[in-house]
């Protein structure tokens, strides 16, 4: 894989500036260019021009490239970050003009629309009806079996980062089981990894308050709870749709769809949502580029 020096990245959005009215600069990989060029011919509906994105791996190159830059230079140009866990802590960096902290997880949350899932799979399917895929996907359902688990332990998770604890996070298809054909979230295994990241909190926690430690986390823990209440709107914010929303998704349209044990790509899943999903969520960027 080639790797491209700070001065070369630099000059990137410059060799296609004729194919973009603004520049944007992502976290993300090179594989997701043609992804973000249907996002963003959806969201703007030609009213912009973006048929190119400069992808910078992570949210720190992000950062490092911004705060590079001299005004002037910001001209034209809109750097993206994901919400991430510090959305949940509130401890993201402020927003600036040229600089767009997405209200969720990840871009990929704003894809979980059920406009565009249901058109998905009534394709995919090829013989029941609009309305018959639609009741069978059963959208809000679906979002309410995995609320509850997923938000506690985002909690969690986000807590412990606060913390300055942490581990690799694991994805959807740790959590998995089979249930009448049907590949589906285990709330069960989910609850025992949450314990296993409560049980990180209060070690760190008794470190500091000694017996009060768990005091001190149901506290902590409620406060974020309230911030963040187990619903389904803050199933599409707080979780990532990177790594348990879409996979989840797979498995859902999969078994709609009758396909045995082949699943939709991700990356197909996600070109197809990019370009026809509704993307309400996501309209506060047309107020933000211009």
């Amino acid at each position: 894989m080639l790797k491209f020096s700070k001065k070369a990245m630099n000059a990137i959005p410059k060799l296609f500036s004729y194919r973009n009215d603004v520049d944007i600069f992502t976290e993300d990989k090179t594989a997701d260019k043609e992804f973000y060029k249907s996002l963003f011919a959806n969201l703007f509906k030609g009213k912009l021009k973006i048929n190119d994105v400069t992808p910078l791996g992570c949210k720190k190159n992000v950062y490092d490239h911004y705060d590079a830059r001299t005004p002037k230079e910001l001209k034209g140009k809109y750097y993206i970050v994901d919400g991430d866990l510090d959305l949940i802590t509130k401890s993201n960096r402020a927003e600036e003009k040229n600089l767009i902290v997405l209200d969720s997880y990840c871009i990929e949350n704003y894809l979980i629309d059920e406009k565009g899932i249901v058109e998905l799979t009534y394709l995919s399917k090829g013989s029941d009806d609009i309305d018959k895929v639609k009741k069978a996907i059963n959208f809000d359902k679906w979002l309410s079996y995995n609320k509850s688990c997923l938000c506690c332990l985002f909690h969690h998770l986000a807590f412990l980062k606060c913390l300055g604890g942490g581990k690799k996070l694991k994805n959807a298809n740790d959590f998995l089981k089979t249930d009448k054909k049907q590949v589906m979230l285990d709330s069960t295994k989910v609850d025992v990894y949450r314990d296993e990241i409560k049980n990180e909190i209060l070690t760190i926690l008794q470190n500091e308050y000694g017996s009060k430690a768990q005091q001190q986390y149901e506290k902590e823990i409620e406060e974020i709870k309230k911030r963040w209440e187990v619903n389904e709107e803050n199933l599409l914010k707080i979780v990532s749709g990177k790594s348990y929303l879409l996979p989840l998704l797979q498995f859902r349209i999969n078994y709609c769809i009758g396909k045995g044990k082949g699943l939709i790509p991700k990356s197909s899943l996600k070109l197809f949502l990019a370009k026809n999903s509704q993307l309400d969520r996501l309209r506060f960027l047309t107020k933000r580029i211009k």
